[in-house]
């Protein structure tokens, strides 16, 4: 093999790996504004944020989405915060109160709910998101929500247990 040989396959191969970067790098992982595990967009009023072992954190659309990354990789997770609905301020994921269920689903808002087959038979998919779970910083604040939009109320652990059972 002559040098202009070598320099050709040189560059050849920085080319393929500096591809190779850039496509995982922004193919495989979502951007920054897109939830780790479901990939929709991310919701200020119910945002779960999940600080990693290796110094990183990761946001996640809701708080059932990150507590299902929590789940999928255990002693990854250093902490967790969840978002208080009514201040929109982060909480300590454990000392949240949770409303599993109820009428607003926040994750899919505009997206259907059902798909109805050509029969007239309606029937639920599958959502990472669903039954929609929200935290509130006390539990007569998640007690009021539930009284105005159904749902049960749930401390951290019995939401954690609801995720796995899902």
């Amino acid at each position: 093999m002559n040098a202009k040989e070598f320099w050709v396959t040189v560059v050849a191969l920085a080319a393929i790996g500096a591809v190779s970067v850039l496509v995982y790098r922004h193919v495989t992982r979502p951007p920054a504004d897109l939830c780790r595990v479901c990939q929709r967009g991310l919701h200020p009023a119910v945002a779960y944020s999940l600080q990693m072992a290796d110094g990183t954190r990761e946001r996640a659309c809701c708080p059932r989405c990150g507590m299902h990354l929590q789940i999928a990789r255990p002693g990854a997770v250093n902490r967790a915060w969840a978002t208080d609905l009514n201040t929109g301020t982060e909480i300590l994921a454990p000392k949240a109160t949770y409303v599993e269920g109820g009428d607003v689903a926040y994750c899919t808002m505009g997206e259907p709910p059902v798909r109805r087959a050509p029969e007239g038979v309606a029937e639920r998919e599958y959502d990472r998101c669903l039954p929609t779970l929200i935290a509130f910083r006390t539990t007569e604040e998640a007690e009021a929500y539930r009284q105005q939009q159904g749902g049960r109320v749930l401390t951290y652990e019995q939401a954690l247990q609801s995720v796995r059972m899902r």
